[in-house]
């Protein structure tokens, strides 16, 4: 690599500390408002027109009781409309049996991926997780569909984002068949992909194939082992690949029991191999699978076919402490909150369809990080460019405060630091309209602000990755959460 390519990341003295945690908050309020254009920094780009669709975690805690992990806290959507320059913020929870029934009673009534409700054994025997619906979100085929890889999606009204009800493609989806949080858009076609892993003791991955239409037209159903875990996918032209990772429920009638939750009763066995599995895309058939030495991988990046070979980007770790480490949302960070040493870096897999030959590579000079995307027309083709979220030094490295972008063929990386107190999640690239260069678009995301207790939208330069281009002011802030997308409608009108 090109030392001069590159860049020099922040080491600032740690201040502020705590500042994250009322970004972890309940926001108990429903808004629907136009922002004051005269309250926004800069401009908004004239080009950008639609809506970002984005999930959080919009309470930690239920009355006086927390949340055993922050994949328990209950979904809220927000919607972002951008049209004519002018700014449209809405959000409304997802009112999931959970949310309403302890909305109504005030305290925990469900369990999660990590939470037990109160009063021991008897109170959680035989209980299966309450739908969170609070990982991502879809527009496809008209629906929008919350989505929580533990259950069934559900669906909200898109204009008002009021809540429909638990939808199962008409009955494609069986009892037992969830719906997970990450589907793959094929640009060409647009089918959607999805997939769920669910079974006791024995897991089977359950692969899903949508139309545009929006219906379900395939669902193969298929044992791969006993991998209880696996979160996200890939896809090419042909084939979906799936990366499973030593995490076994060894204890499951302990979970059923009572005993134990989901996350006690998995174990990471580094003894184990990870292994990638290939499937034919269009049959859901094995086409081949492939052994590494034991690692966790959580999320992945963009893969693409050259020949009999397939390229894939996974972030990889270790082990599955960082599960953990999400148990307590509000717990002091402190001066060992090390994410640069300990967290997930992107690395590129290569497959051998023919040979079974397997080879992997971290990206050089990228910095750990989560949520990868890309420009969205390349899914399933090769990509130059991937951001990232990341955590900087920038004197409060407390959650994820800065953006990467990595270039794949000069190796040039380029970091945008939101500075002290300011943290977001998932960046959603939109292109520039005209534009012709892989990069030339916005990175639009939610960032919060601790200076005002209150968070903000930007958007950024995707391709310089240094000009917030506008800082457009909420009335409130934000839970932190995961995943959402932009789509090119819009339903609010201006005033």
């Amino acid at each position: 690599m090109n030392v001069a390519l590159k860049q020099q990341l922040p080491n600032k003295p740690r201040v502020l500390p705590g500042c994250e945690k009322p970004g972890w908050e309940t926001l108990s309020e429903e808004w629907s408002f136009w922002v004051d254009p005269a309250s926004i920094q800069g401009e908004v780009p004239a080009d950008i027109e639609g809506t970002l669709f984005l999930s959080c975690v919009g309470r930690n805690k239920i009355g006086q009781q927390q949340y055993g992990h922050f994949f328990d806290g209950d979904g809220m959507i927000n919607a972002v409309t951008i049209t004519g320059g002018r700014i449209h913020y809405k959000n409304r929870y997802v009112r999931t049996p959970k949310y309403v029934n302890e909305t109504a009673a005030q305290r925990i009534l469900y369990r999660g991926v990590g939470t037990q409700i109160p009063g021991g054994i008897l109170k959680n025997m035989f209980r299966t997780p309450g739908n969170a619906a609070n990982t991502s979100v879809i527009l496809h085929g008209g629906k929008l569909l919350a989505l929580w890889e533990g259950g069934k999606p559900w669906e909200l009204h898109p204009a008002t984002l009021d809540t429909i009800g638990e939808y199962t493609f008409e009955g494609g989806l069986s009892a037992r068949q969830p719906f997970a949080a990450h589907s793959r858009l094929e640009p060409h076609s647009g089918v959607l992909y999805n997939f769920g892993v669910f079974g006791v003791p024995k897991p089977k991955l359950h692969f899903y194939k949508i139309d545009q239409d929006g219906s379900l037209v395939s669902n193969v159903s298929q044992y791969v082992g006993d991998y209880a875990m696996c979160h996200d996918f890939a896809i090419t032209g042909k084939h979906a690949v799936f990366l499973l990772c030593p995490a076994f429920m060894r204890r499951p009638f302990k979970f059923l029991f009572g005993l134990n939750s989901v996350f006690e009763s998995i174990d990471f066995d580094p003894s184990k191999k990870t292994k990638i599995i290939v499937l034919d895309l269009e049959t859901a058939k094995l086409v081949r699978d492939f052994e590494l030495d034991a690692f966790f991988g959580f999320h992945l990046g963009n893969a693409f076919a050259q020949g009999n070979e397939i390229t894939v980007d996974a972030l990889c770790v270790d082990t599955m402490d960082v599960m953990g480490g999400l148990a307590d949302v509000f717990a002091e960070r402190g001066d060992n909150f090390t994410f640069q040493e300990d967290g997930a870096r992107l690395n590129r897999f290569t497959l051998d369809l023919q040979t079974g030959r397997v080879s992997r590579a971290p990206v050089p000079d990228s910095l750990a990080g989560e949520f990868p995307v890309w420009r969205p027309s390349l899914m399933g083709q090769e990509n130059r460019y991937t951001w990232l979220g990341t955590i900087i030094e920038n004197g409060t490295p407390y959650w994820f405060n800065a953006y990467q972008k990595i270039d794949h063929q000069s190796g040039e990386l380029k970091i945008h630091d939101f500075g002290e107190g300011r943290f977001t999640s998932e960046a959603n690239f939109v292109p520039r309209k005209g534009g012709t260069a892989e990069d030339d678009g916005y990175l639009l995301s939610i960032v919060y602000n601790y200076a005002r207790k209150k968070s903000e939208i930007v958007i950024l330069d995707a391709s310089a990755m240094q000009q917030e281009l506008a800082v457009i002011p909420l009335d409130h802030h934000v839970p932190f959460g995961f995943h959402g997308g932009f789509y090119d409608v819009v339903y609010e009108k201006v005033e």
